[in-house]
């Protein structure tokens, strides 16, 4: 095996993806992640199919829980950082397990990597199970029913953590007007305010007037950008696949527009989202705590 070294003990899971019909959280049910969810299912209302992506990735949803964290996605760091803050139900944005299955075994598995994920031997897989059965954390994924919000959390949450809210141009979009200011400029406050390493990435006139913003949190379809960069002066957006959007933005830029075309990374985008979240969660289920549990800019840059 290429990666036998990598020890398994330092990660784990238990993956369940049963559904949980929506019904109400009651003084004398005990506080179990399953009670909890439920309490969750019917603030939000909509299905919740079991085959669905929001549902319970790892861990028992009988155990009992001592605080809830939320996060965008359940790396290993937020794991532990949810042991030592002593929470054990996290609610994650993005998949656990690197892929759209996160942690369902297929019907026949293959060696490697694939649409599926990680093999089911593969050594961090396993180590990441191990970890979260071994502390007895819970592992449920919110995405849809969060997104689907009229409230739209991971935009509001994203222009509240940039300093944008009282600038959104209405109530049904992702637009903003900003302060104006250079490309360049603006770019620096985004970096700081989130707190980016070199996870963040530019194309376009540095010394453009930007003023009117689109903030899209998350992964933006070819389609969006083509449709809505000549609307504003900069996007912000999570994530793009560079040789459809970035170079399109690249070329409007040899072609003398003056605009800016920013993406800060997917889940670092909707970490924000994740805080209004917790936030949320406190209204709800006032029984146990509720933290947002941040994941961070991994990448970063080399000596220069």
């Amino acid at each position: 095996m290429p990666r036998a070294h990598m020890s398994r003990r330092r990660f784990a899971l238990m993956a369940g993806t049963a559904g949980v019909a929506p019904r109400g959280l009651t003084a004398e049910e005990p506080l179990t992640a399953e009670a909890i969810v439920r309490r969750i299912q019917a603030e939000l209302g909509g299905d919740w199919p079991p085959a669905g992506p929001d549902c319970f990735k790892a861990g028992d949803p009988s155990a009992v829980v001592k605080g809830i964290a939320t996060t965008a996605m359940a790396t290993l760091d937020v794991l532990r950082q949810a042991v030592k803050a002593n929470t054990n139900l996290i609610l994650t944005y993005e998949p656990t397990f690197y892929s759209r299955a996160d942690g369902r075994t297929p019907a026949a598995p293959t060696p490697g990597r694939g649409p599926g994920g990680p093999a089911a031997d593969d050594p961090v897989f396993k180590a990441k199970r191990e970890f979260i059965e071994k502390n007895g954390l819970v592992v449920f994924r919110l995405r849809d029913h969060w997104q689907a919000r009229k409230e739209n959390d991971m935009v509001t949450g994203l222009a509240a953590a940039l300093g944008w809210s009282a600038h959104r141009v209405t109530p049904d979009d992702a637009l903003y007007e900003i302060p104006p200011a250079t490309a360049e400029a603006t770019v620096a406050s985004i970096r700081a305010r989130l707190n980016l390493r070199a996870g963040l990435r530019t194309v376009g006139d540095r010394h453009a007037a930007i003023r009117r913003v689109l903030l899209f949190p998350g992964s933006m379809t070819p389609p969006t950008m083509w449709q809505r960069y000549s609307e504003v002066d900069m996007i912000v957006a999570g994530e793009v696949r560079e040789w459809e959007n970035s170079h399109y933005a690249a070329d409007l830029f040899t072609a003398g527009e003056k605009r800016a075309f920013v993406t800060i990374g997917r889940v670092v985008s909707e970490e924000p989202g994740m805080r209004v979240c917790a936030d949320w969660l406190e209204t709800v289920v006032k029984q146990v705590p509720a933290k947002w549990i941040a994941v961070g800019d991994p990448y970063w840059s080399p000596a220069a």
